[in-house]
């Protein structure tokens, strides 16, 4: 259910012409950023290479950001932010009938597999190289902590409205979350036609239920 990401700020570091540079804002900033981290890790993420891929001066950075510091703070907010705003909008809202909250849960458990499978709004690249940067910081390891938490819940709460007990339902959100970590570990490598052949008896397997 995993693939290298399609989104174009997910690309490998490419410097930007002038006559195709956004306006050079804090999120230019911080997508430039996110290129350099997820093609050569959080030891390149600096100003001087940022601004040279942004083929502008480095005192523009200076109207964003305080430091270097500043702006990796800056990075990991965005990570959670970007990656998870489409997993978030998954649980939200909550209908009060059980049989609506039922029948949407379902709905929304075929939405995150497809979420996973087309990855635009959700990177794989990007959370590998956020996991490997919290290899080496222990502050971004225990945020990095944190989200896998709020993430979990989140699928949980999707098998508890399917109508799971709530123990049996974290099981079942752990071996989806987990498994699909195991994907981008690993590096698999499908064809999206697989996978979306192949996502219909994932859901079935995951939720014990024929989806």
């Amino acid at each position: 259910m995993s693939n290298s990401s399609d989104m174009a700020s997910e690309e490998p570091t490419k410097r930007m012409t002038k006559a195709s540079r956004p306006v050079v804002d804090r999120t230019v900033w911080l997508d430039a950023a996110r290129a350099i981290l997820v093609d050569q890790g959080i030891d390149a993420v600096k100003v001087e290479p940022l601004a040279a891929m942004l083929e502008i001066s480095r005192s523009s950075f200076y109207w964003h950001f305080k430091n270097r510091q500043e702006l990796l703070d800056a990075l990991i907010e965005y990570w959670t932010d970007v990656n998870d705003r489409a997993l978030r909008a998954l649980v939200e809202p909550h209908p009060d009938d059980p049989k609506e909250r039922e029948q949407l849960a379902r709905t929304r458990l075929r939405q995150l597999v497809n979420l996973f499978i087309d990855e635009r709004q959700f990177s794989s690249e990007f959370d590998m190289a956020i996991r490997e940067w919290a290899r080496k910081d222990h502050a971004i390891e225990k945020r990095v902590a944190r989200i896998d938490k709020q993430r979990i819940a989140h699928l949980q709460k999707i098998f508890v409205d399917m109508g799971h007990p709530k123990a049996d339902s974290l099981i079942r959100a752990k071996i989806l979350y987990f498994h699909q970590l195991g994907y981008y570990l690993t590096g698999i490598k499908e064809s999206k036609e697989v996978r979306i052949r192949n996502a219909p008896r994932y859901l079935e397997v995951l939720s014990g239920i024929k989806i």
